[in-house]
C-alpha cells in the first residue's frame, strides 16, 4: 500500500521532506501498531539509501530537471556521494524507536499525535504521517 509522509523540524518554515509517497507492506483499512509502521518506513528508506550508494556514475553532472529540483532547496549540488558506507537496517530501526521513546521525534497521523508505539492506526488512501524532529535548546541563563 502507498502511504504519505513528511518530516518537519521545529523552527524551520520548510519541511525537511515534503509529502513523500512510499510503498510499504499491508492493506488499507487495517490497523497497524505505530512500531510496525515505523519499521516498514525505516526499512524502505534504508533500502533506498543503500541503493543510491550502489549506483555509481562515471560523470556526476547536472541535468536540467536535477537543477530545477535542487533550486527549490536553495542549494545546487552535484549529488556526488563521498561516503559509500551503507546504512545498517537493524541499527536504523533501533535508533528511530529509541528517538520516539525519548521524545526526540513526534509522530502525527493526519492531525492526531501518536504517543505510544503500540497504538493502533487504521490507514486509508489519504493517511499522512508527519514526523517532527524536536530539538532541545541548550544554553545558559544569566
Amino acid at each position: 500500500m502507498k502511504i504519505y509522509f513528511s518530516v518537519k523540524r521545529l523552527g524551520k518554515k520548510r519541511p525537511f521532506i515534503d509529502r513523500k509517497t512510499i510503498e510499504i507492506e499491508g492493506n488499507y483499512q487495517e490497523s497497524y501498531a505505530l512500531q510496525t509502521i515505523l519499521n516498514q518506513i525505516v526499512t524502505q528508506q534504508v533500502t533506498e539509501f543503500n541503493q543510491r550508494r550502489q549506483e555509481k556514475s562515471l560523470f556526476t553532472f547536472l541535468k536540467e530537471d536535477a537543477i530545477s529540483e535542487e533550486v527549490s532547496t536553495g542549494k545546487v549540488k552535484f549529488g556526488a556521494i563521498y561516503n559509500e558506507e551503507k546504512a545498517q537496517l537493524e541499527k536504523a530501526i533501533e535508533t528511530v524507536l529509541l528517538a520516539f521513546e525519548d521524545g526526540l521525534i513526534a509522530v502525527f497521523v493526519n492531525d492526531d499525535q501518536i504517543e505510544d508505539l503500540s497504538q493502533l492506526i487504521t490507514i486509508d488512501e489519504n493517511t499522512v504521517f508527519t514526523f517532527v524532529r524536536l530539538t532541545f535548546l541548550a544554553g545558559r541563563s544569566f
